[in-house]
């Protein structure tokens, strides 16, 4: 008898092993889940990265973009010049005594497409 009881106990022993390898198994996992896909989770703290670069990028363009319209604002407040500039250019405006000539926009001709069955040598007779 006292086999038949140590196998038992073995049996028993190797199940809860098992079962407990289970449940650390499961642990493990749901913890590398929760560590990667997680609200705070890997990938979200990679996404966000990304997207903070991102707007860094664009925080840098506009404040490039705002140094210029600064220089042009500085410009237009000093310089009667810059807006004589703008006033031919955009406007058409002229000094007193000068004749502005305006011309049409220049259209495109259309290009030609070439044709085998209307050149000379294409054509049978």
């Amino acid at each position: 008898m006292p086999a038949a009881s140590t196998e038992r106990y073995i049996e028993r022993r190797d199940r809860q092993r098992k079962v407990l390898f289970l449940i650390a198994l499961l642990l493990f996992l749901s913890f590398v889940a929760s560590t990667l896909f997680g609200d705070a989770g890997l990938l979200m703290n990679m996404q966000v990265k990304t997207e903070y670069q991102q707007l860094i990028e664009e925080r840098d363009e506009l404040e490039t973009k705002n140094a210029q319209l600064r220089q042009e604002i500085q410009a237009l407040k000093t310089s009667p010049r810059k807006i004589e500039a703008i006033g031919r250019a955009e406007y058409g405006f002229g000094r007193p005594g000068e004749v502005i000539f305006y011309f049409p926009p220049k259209e495109e001709e259309p290009v030609l497409k070439y044709d085998p069955a209307q050149s000379p040598e294409g054509r049978s007779p």
